[in-house]
């Protein structure tokens, strides 16, 4: 049973932080918030930040927090140490038919929150994301990483074919690309999987955090209601055939220009004003 811990109360811009533990008293999880902006920290290098059951309870209890506030306007996935994550615990995986099922679909369900979480998730990786952990990092809605991150699905080397990893990569990278990373294991660079169309931007080590606050800072000039039905919708086509994607995408627009926000938006363009935002 996992529990949260409030260690500091915000006040003003104050940043609040938060610690998802498991009964033992790790803390698997940090949650740190400020300017609208939810960091989460996989926080147990021990185990090389593995996707263990309690490990992925902590991410998903940290991911819907408070998720339709208002305030909350973007969420930044890290990690502690120089592995991001090495994927699952193969201790979970090692006998129980029901655990191991319990283990895959916990990390869809946490995948598919992320998809449904009404503001963006930004991948923040600098180190290693093996496996499920690569997974996990790439199937946020933007992942920025560094230069020298890397990033492999090698289950196969221990005789566990990265079959769900590959879903996520197989439907982000080209099929030779893709298979070269699931069939022989071997990683690659932050900058190949930049170039691979596997993550957002590749930047040198240095210029990680400034680049993560740019991002967070363009998501925080726009309307959060605007942002929340265009992510909804986006990832509803891309199941969809171009034609069918097309009919849907003109009934969201004219959805879209009944939101107050967009009215709004659409004055201060006229008026030649920065727009003020209700989020709604």
């Amino acid at each position: 049973m996992l529990r949260a811990l409030k260690i500091s109360k915000s006040t003003g811009w104050a940043p609040q932080v938060l610690r998802f533990a498991s009964n033992g008293g790790s803390d698997l999880v940090l949650v740190k918030e400020e300017h609208g902006v939810r960091e989460i920290t996989l926080n147990h290098p021990k185990t090389l930040n593995s996707l263990s059951l309690e490990m992925m309870t902590a991410l998903q209890d940290a991911l819907l927090k408070d998720k339709d506030n208002v305030d909350l306007r973007c969420v930044v996935l890290t990690a502690q140490g120089k592995i991001w994550s090495a994927g699952h615990n193969l201790k979970e995986l090692h006998n129980d038919p029901k655990i191991q099922a319990c283990v895959f679909q916990k990390l869809t369900d946490v995948i598919n929150d992320i998809q449904k979480l009404p503001v963006p998730v930004i991948g923040k990786v600098n180190g290693y994301a093996a496996a499920a952990g690569c997974q996990l990092a790439v199937s946020c809605d933007m992942v920025v990483c560094t230069k020298n991150s890397k990033f492999s699905t090698p289950g196969a080397g221990v005789g566990v074919f990265c079959s769900t990893p590959g879903v996520v990569v197989g439907r982000l990278m080209s099929r030779p690309k893709s298979a070269y990373m699931l069939m022989t294991g071997l990683p690659v660079s932050g900058e190949e999987a930049y170039i691979s169309g596997m993550v957002t931007k590749a930047v040198p080590a240095e210029d990680l955090d400034k680049e993560i606050e740019e991002i967070a800072k363009a998501i925080k000039a726009k309307s959060r209601a605007v942002i929340s039905l265009g992510k909804d919708f986006y990832y509803r086509q891309l199941a969809l055939s171009q034609a069918e994607a097309l009919s849907a995408a003109q009934e969201k627009m004219c959805e879209n220009l009944q939101l107050n926000d967009t009215k709004e938006g659409i004055a201060s363009f006229f008026e030649k004003r920065s727009p003020n935002w209700k989020h709604q």
